[in-house]
């Protein structure tokens, strides 16, 4: 018992004595020398000696007590640093943990720490897919393979971590991940993976697509398309699958290929079909899960090929036939007529004469199929004689094509405005005598120019005869013009009256002839008088109605061009008469104005008209007498109410009637009815309307620019004519300024206005002067008893003089005389007034 506490004490001692000189690992263990390190991670441990004079000699021994060598090529290798050794571990792999040893010398003794290398390794997903497709219909396995050290648990969610999918009936959780029972395709989801270490908080996710795959659907299913020669042909055929199908395409089971043939995901494309593409086709879709087609047509549509039409012609009263022939088209044709110029369709319904015949050729589902139509008119008339259409339609096109029906008759003699039964000539007359004068001289006639017109099929010659002989063009007495088929016009120069009566036209074709007599008539001068009603008289003028006759023979065959207007004062002939002519329109009515007359005069008047031939028969006199002198008639405005300015305005006008006294002057004046204010609104101002001053303006003269007027305003103008009777009565007119830079307070401001204030300012400046003299004057007279009323009164006393001068110059004032030594008492006067004091005035100064 002794030995052992002997024994105690000197170890005890040993201890107490000896200093500390333990080997450090780090980093520091965590418990028991354990020390936690990585898997697939670079990972190193430090040793090193707290007193490095008294240590010597460290090294590291593995877990299976050799030691570890420093060669760095090594994965696991030692390094001495400033007396530290360090053990490195490159990548650390799960073989690598154990208990590992670090020894050194102290004071020549060994010592040494062991240090446990205990491993993880982080949470890691291998041979999980993130997209995965599984199919319908079966129980499929979603796979999940996550590890880690320590072991991972492993939890499953569907769209978020909000769902938790547990084992029962559609699910079931294994090592090697979620199993799907019974897959649909709502099963389609995105799926979460955890995976989770409680000893150490990590948690990881894989968020996996589970597609379920099935077999295509059809989305768009091909159908049968007709397609048009020549042009290209698309077809569609789209399928739903997982994964996306693949498609093919079949031609009577043979797939398409060839550089006609253009695909796309979910449509095939023929470039350029044509008649060889027809067939039944095939649109192949398929995946993984299964496959499936559809069959379809493709029709290639023709349009329809017309034959060429050929003129047809029939005489007036056969049977017209017109035949339409379409060479090919795919469906067949429908034919239809119409008339090109109206395209109005042509059917037996709407005209009894026409009956359509058409082929009973049947429709073919895979051939070229031609067709025709016949157009039978019974009988043919002119109305026929016309463009025709053939109209060929199917679902590809519409084609036409046109024929000329020709239907032949015999000319056919117009008679028109232009083409007339009869004309007018004449036979000129010198001036030894006038027309129809035995003793006259006739010279050749006026020219004359008939026209014969023609309608025939052929288009027909027109030949003229006079008196059963052909005429021929001489220049001379008959002269040919528009020689043309259908038309032609005949000059004739009469030179005496055998060359007037019935000419003959004749018009000819191959199917006839025709005549028409055209008859060439004697004109004379109007037998007719015309008819002469009084209209208005005025002291200098008078207005006549005049009506003239339009029938030929009246005006003598050729129509009245001029009036011809004479008159002559009542106690005179008709050898002393004035007269004036006035040119005829095509109205029956004409207005007739005689001016420059006399007042209060009668006159005779008469008319006559006038044509080519010479002056007709007078019409019956009418007496008239003209009005008294008077004032003029009131003017009448020329000019437009719209102003071309804003601040000035040209106004022109005219009399009509100077009342027989001629006009010496017009007086123009105006004033301001209304304006527009800033808004557009009318504003009325007449109770500022004054007139402006009276503006003189000498005649002739009959315009006038009217200025200094305001803008955007309506003014009253009133011109008055004045002649030595007396002036015109007053007729006003408005005119209104265009818009200008105006304010509505300036808009009530008169032209005249700024004038009158100041007159009216000076006038009560010089009324308050007056005024306040007179009360100045009459305080002095009431307190000083002086002043301008004192001195009238002669009151004033003291006083040499006070001089007042009516004149314009000052008045002058005569001062007092000073002589008293008090300049402020009252001083006494030559002449005594009792009472009276005189106006203390101050002394001069410096005297």
């Amino acid at each position: 018992m002794m030995i052992s506490l002997l024994l105690i004490l000197v170890l005890f001692e040993q201890v107490c004595v000896s200093p500390v000189t333990r080997i450090v690992v780090l980093p520091k263990p965590y418990e028991d020398n354990k020390v936690k390190a990585v898997i697939n991670e670079k990972f190193f441990l430090t040793c090193f000696s707290q007193n490095q004079a008294s240590t010597s000699s460290l090294k590291w021994l593995s877990p299976s007590g050799q030691t570890i060598s420093n060669d760095p090529t090594l994965r696991i290798y030692t390094a001495l640093n400033n007396q530290q050794l360090m053990l490195h571990f490159e990548k650390l792999e799960p073989t690598d943990a154990g208990l590992y040893t670090c020894q050194g010398v102290y004071d020549g003794l060994p010592d040494q720490v062991k240090i446990e290398l205990t491993l993880e390794k982080k949470i890691s997903f291998h041979d999980t897919k993130l997209e995965q497709f599984i199919k319908a219909g079966q129980d499929q396995l979603v796979q999940c393979h996550a590890s880690s050290i320590p072991g991972p648990e492993i939890a499953w969610f569907r769209h978020g971590i909000s769902t938790n999918l547990k084992n029962d009936h559609k699910y079931q959780i294994t090592n090697d991940g979620l199993v799907i029972k019974n897959v649909q395709i709502e099963d389609e989801a995105i799926y979460l993976c955890q995976a989770s270490v409680t000893s150490t908080g990590e948690i990881k996710r894989a968020q996996i697509n589970v597609q379920v795959m099935h077999q295509p659907i059809w989305d768009v299913k091909p159908i049968d398309t007709d397609g048009v020669n020549g042009q290209d042909i698309v077809v569609r055929c789209k399928a739903n699958a997982k994964p996306v199908p693949k498609y093919s395409w079949f031609r009577n089971g043979i797939m398409l290929v060839g550089e006609r043939y253009v695909f796309t995901a979910d449509s095939l494309r023929i470039l350029k079909s044509n008649v060889n593409d027809r067939g039944t086709y095939t649109c192949e879709a398929e995946n993984n899960s299964g496959k499936i087609s559809a069959n379809f047509r493709i029709n290639i549509l023709v349009g329809p090929v017309i034959a060429p039409l050929e003129e047809v012609r029939v005489l007036e009263g056969n049977e017209a036939r017109v035949k339409c022939i379409v060479r090919e088209a795919f469906p067949k044709a429908q034919i239809t007529w119409k008339y090109a110029d109206t395209l109005e369709n042509i059917s037996p319904s709407s005209d009894s004469s026409i009956e359509i015949v058409a082929d009973s050729i049947e429709d073919s589902n895979d051939n070229l199929v031609g067709s025709w139509s016949e157009l039978r008119i019974k009988p043919a008339d002119r109305r026929y004689n016309r463009n025709i259409t053939c109209v060929a339609s199917n679902k590809a096109e519409v084609n036409d094509r046109q024929v000329r029906l020709i239907v032949e008759y015999k000319p056919t003699l117009l008679i028109n405005s232009e083409s007339k039964e009869f004309y007018y000539s004449w036979l000129n007359v010198d001036s030894s005598g006038s027309s129809g004068s035995s003793s006259s001289h006739v010279s050749r006639g006026a020219s004359v120019l008939m026209t014969c017109i023609a309608t025939g099929e052929p288009k027909p010659q027109i030949t003229w005869f006079f008196k059963t002989e052909q005429i021929k063009h001489d220049n001379v007495k008959y002269i040919l013009h528009k020689q043309q088929l259908g038309l032609s016009q005949l000059e004739v120069i009469p030179d005496g009256l055998e060359d007037f009566g019935d000419y003959q036209c004749k018009a000819e074709n191959t199917v006839g002839s025709s005549y028409r007599n055209i008859e060439l008539r004697m004109a004379t001068s109007p037998s007719l008088p015309p008819m002469l009603v009084l209209q208005a008289t005025k002291p200098e003028s008078v207005n006549f109605q005049v009506t003239v006759s339009n029938e030929a023979e009246s005006n003598g065959g050729l129509p009245i061009h001029t009036i011809k207007a004479q008159w002559r004062f009542l106690n005179s002939d008709w050898s002393n008469q004035n007269e004036k002519n006035f040119p005829v329109t095509n109205a029956e009515r004409l207005l007739v104005h005689v001016g420059a007359l006399m007042p209060d005069t009668e006159y005779l008047f008469r008319v006559a008209g006038v044509n080519k031939v010479g002056l007709g028969k007078w019409s019956q006199e009418i007496k008239i007498k003209t009005l008294s002198r008077r004032q003029p008639e009131p003017i009448r405005v020329l000019s437009q109410e719209d102003c071309t300015a804003s601040t000035k305005c040209y106004i022109e006008w005219t009399s009509d009637s100077n009342g027989g006294s001629p006009i010496r002057d017009y007086l123009v004046k105006w004033r301001r009815l209304s304006y527009k204010d800033s808004s557009n609104k009318h504003v009325d101002t007449n109770r500022l309307g004054r007139w402006s001053d009276v503006v003189v303006i000498k005649a002739p003269i009959t315009n006038y620019e009217i200025t200094s007027i305001l803008p955007n305003s309506f003014y009253e103008v009133d011109v008055v004519a004045r002649n030595d009777i007396g002036p015109s009565a007053s007729q006003p007119f408005r005119i209104r300024t265009l818009p200008g830079q105006i304010g509505e307070l300036e808009a009530f401001r008169k032209p005249n206005e700024s004038v009158i204030n100041r007159i009216i300012l000076i006038c009560g400046s010089i009324i308050a002067a007056i005024i306040l003299f007179i009360i100045i004057d009459v305080l002095l007279l009431m307190k000083f008893d002086c002043g301008l009323l004192a001195i009238l009164t002669k009151s004033c006393t003291n006083q040499k003089e006070i001089t007042i001068d009516f004149k314009p110059t000052p008045t002058k004032i005569v001062q007092h005389t000073n002589k008293s030594n008090h300049p402020y008492k009252p001083i006494s006067q030559t002449e005594d007034h009792t009472g009276n004091a005189s106006i203390p005035l101050r002394p001069k100064e410096n005297v």
